[in-house]
């Protein structure tokens, strides 16, 4: 059974929640205190850190299991489709009936596939958070050969440096005019979020090595962390996001699977953790509810009524997912019940 890492729970649930605040500012209009603005602006960039945890997380419960034929592949990807499509899928069908354009049956259709990463312009506007989801399926479907290229400590480190040289490549010559549409999101492409990944994957195969260092210069690591986190924000750096983004949540990873942390890891953040990408996907489909329902401003457009709609917004996700996967499970009942009673 694969060692569970408590602390990237709350990591996880970090990541998330720092999103839908920002989404929940980009859209609305909400006049917060310069720095407030400035810090929930950069939350975007949270999105890296679900990459690098995802990256940790399936080399921890799939790495040593492909390399010794301990997995069925169909059970592999199956496992993949029956936690991701149905809620996707659900999601996908309420944006079609808002919407009600054949773009978005067509979008739609596509991104139910969960294969939508392979497009070669992935700019689809249903579920627009959803390019995540495609970018990490896509992570998904390679994970083999990944695998393969990670087939030795050494090998993974030479597969990181030449993902990060791919990255740099997309980003100064493949994202020109030349390949893209104008305005092409970058980190909708696998090749440039590799490192992401692949970064994760290096952690897991160093794993007994990190630990030990941490272990013994915990709290120097910690203050490490916190200064890099901290010159992100007053210290200009004009560096590519990819290299950028790993030298603030590279360390974070590294601290998080190597400390026990009450903050960190305690039964909120599992409950969330577990939930954690149902509220990332469904985050704009219950935004727009409020919105219609004129809940966005029942405490101002200030700091307080841009916390009080933080807080109410993921209430309503929780409730929004629970009640789903009580459906689901009520539907999943009354098929098993009829399948045996065919029988």
């Amino acid at each position: 059974m694969a060692e569970r890492y408590d602390n990237l729970d709350g990591l996880r649930v970090i990541a998330c929640l720092g999103i839908i605040a920002m989404h929940i500012k980009a859209n609305a209009s909400y006049v917060l205190p310069s720095v407030f603005d400035d810090v929930v602006g950069s939350f975007t960039h949270f999105v890296p850190l679900f990459l690098i945890i995802s990256g940790f997380g399936m080399f921890c419960g799939y790495y040593t299991r492909l390399k010794n034929n301990n997995i069925d592949l169909d059970s592999f990807y199956s496992k993949r489709y029956k936690k991701l499509l149905p809620f996707f899928a659900t999601l996908i069908l309420i944006d079609i009936i808002v919407d009600q354009s054949f773009e978005h049956i067509i979008e739609g259709f596509t991104e139910a596939t969960l294969v939508f990463a392979l497009l070669p312009n992935n700019e689809l506007d249903v579920i627009g958070v959803s390019w995540t989801l495609g970018v990490i399926f896509l992570f998904y479907m390679l994970f083999p050969f990944i695998v393969y290229l990670c087939w030795t400590p050494k090998r993974a480190c030479v597969t990181f440096v030449l993902s990060m040289i791919l990255s740099l490549f997309c980003s100064f010559y493949f994202f020109t005019d030349k390949y893209v549409i104008a305005d092409f999101t970058h980190r909708h492409n696998f090749l440039y979020c590799a490192p992401w990944f692949l970064s994760g994957g290096v952690t897991y195969l160093y794993r007994g090595k990190i630990k030990e260092f941490i272990s013994r210069y915990r709290l120097a690591w910690l203050c490490l962390c916190v200064f890099l986190t901290v010159s992100y924000y007053v210290v200009p750096v004009n560096i590519p996001l990819v290299p950028k983004l790993l030298i603030v949540f590279w360390p974070w990873l590294i601290y998080s699977i190597s400390v026990e942390s009450r903050i960190l890891s305690n039964s909120v953040m599992k409950y969330l953790s577990g939930i954690s990408l149902e509220l990332y996907l469904a985050q704009m489909v219950i935004f727009r509810g409020v919105e219609k329902l004129h809940g966005l401003y029942i405490l101002g457009n200030g700091l307080l009524g841009f916390m009080t709609t933080c807080l109410f917004v993921v209430g309503s996700l929780i409730v929004f997912i629970e009640v789903w996967k009580y459906l689901e499970r009520f539907v999943m009942e009354m098929f098993t019940m009829e399948a045996t009673c065919r029988n």
